[in-house]
């Protein structure tokens, strides 16, 4: 069963991701969103892409920590270097991105929002958060070139270093997201964005965006596979 489905709107392809019930990021499902990402870059008929959630409370809640917690230390390490390889994968896609974020984004589900091009949160539902400071996991450098990139140094050191949950309006304030919407506005104004986007000439698009985010491949290939390995040594 695929943990995401995808509907076509005119020329913008809506992905609902329905992972268990957070949509925490586990190997399987990790490797799902990495071949639904490579689908859409190779249809023609998609120009942009929005992604949300399927369930009521939880756009992406981070690490399925219970799915680790049954893995051997080196396939951790092997799944941890994939899912550096989809917030690649997310930053460097070369149409048009935008989370429709339906409700919480945690760590990692947060991490990943931030290498969309846009994204609209719920004004009354949800939190975003990047606990990591708490719960004592530093961020890959990777992560780090990602969401300074996504959001700007201002945003993430605030955001990254008090591990605080914001609201949807607190988190537009902080710059996080780009509006805060009503539950039944979300969809349809991450569409009208999303429709206007995909009038954007290619290849000028996505080659101004890989050019533009070429540091973060750069980190996520070269400084994030041994950062990982340090953290998780063969047992």
């Amino acid at each position: 069963m695929s943990l995401w489905e995808k509907s076509i709107r005119e020329n913008v392809a809506v992905v609902t991701i329905n992972s268990k019930e957070k949509n925490e990021l586990n190997g399987p499902f990790t490797q799902e969103l990495r071949e639904c990402l490579a689908g859409l870059k190779q249809d023609g008929s998609v120009k942009s892409v929005v992604i949300t959630g399927g369930h009521e409370k939880y756009f992406c809640t981070g690490l399925d920590l219970q799915w680790m917690a049954g893995q051997k230390s080196e396939d951790l390490v092997a799944f941890l270097i994939n899912m550096t390889q989809l917030l690649k994968d997310t930053a460097l896609f070369p149409k048009p991105l935008i989370a429709a974020v339906n409700g919480h984004a945690f760590g990692l589900g947060a991490i990943w929002g931030s290498g969309f091009d846009f994204r609209f949160v719920r004004a009354d539902k949800g939190f975003i958060c990047f606990p990591e400071m708490d719960i004592n996991i530093p961020f890959l450098p990777g992560m780090i070139a990602l969401c300074e990139h996504g959001l700007g140094k201002v945003c993430f050191r605030e955001m990254g270093f008090s591990a605080k949950r914001y609201p949807g309006p607190e988190a537009v304030a902080l710059g996080w997201a780009k509006e805060a919407l009503g539950k039944d506005q979300l969809l349809p104004k991450a569409l009208e964005l999303a429709k206007f986007m995909s009038l954007k000439a290619q290849p000028a698009f996505s080659l101004t965006k890989q050019r533009w985010a070429a540091h973060i491949s750069k980190a996520i290939d070269e400084l994030d596979p041994a950062a990982i390995r340090e953290q998780f040594p063969k047992q």
